[in-house]
């Protein structure tokens, strides 16, 4: 059961993300609040985002009901970053617009690539993205 702020947000929320993409049932919350590391946080509500302007709407009605919110993208967390006992917010697989630079030095990235697809993109240009998930 959620508390009051949390509900007023629940009950907002759903009129701005579709219902069906909006958990607080202790199996989804549970599973999606778990990631590879040994930390244990529940979020309240985990809901999963299609598109920026769901991302914005939530990140708005957050702030206006003090509620904090974590993200949770392609990458898996080993140390933590992406549990949360507020708001966590899943980017969809659909978050996978990029752009390269015309002068090919550097490229600008939704959340649902990860490292290899990243480096499928740069390799026609001798680049590589060198972050840790590659």
């Amino acid at each position: 059961m959620l508390d009051s702020k949390y509900l007023d947000f629940y009950n907002r929320i759903t009129k701005k993300v579709p219902e069906k993409n909006i958990f607080t049932d202790k199996l989804h919350t549970l599973a999606y609040g778990t990631d590879a590391s040994f930390y244990r946080l529940i979020p309240k509500i985990v809901i999963k985002t299609d598109n920026a302007q769901e991302v914005q709407d939530i990140i708005e009605l957050s702030n206006e009901l003090n509620l904090s919110i974590t993200f949770r993208a392609a990458g898996t967390s080993l140390s933590g970053q992406a549990i949360s006992d507020s708001i966590l917010i899943i980017t969809s697989r659909k978050f996978t617009d990029f752009k390269i630079s015309d002068d090919k030095s550097y490229i600008s990235l939704q959340p649902a690539l990860t490292g290899q697809q990243v480096n499928n993109l740069l390799s026609p240009y001798s680049k590589k993205n060198w972050s840790r998930s590659s």
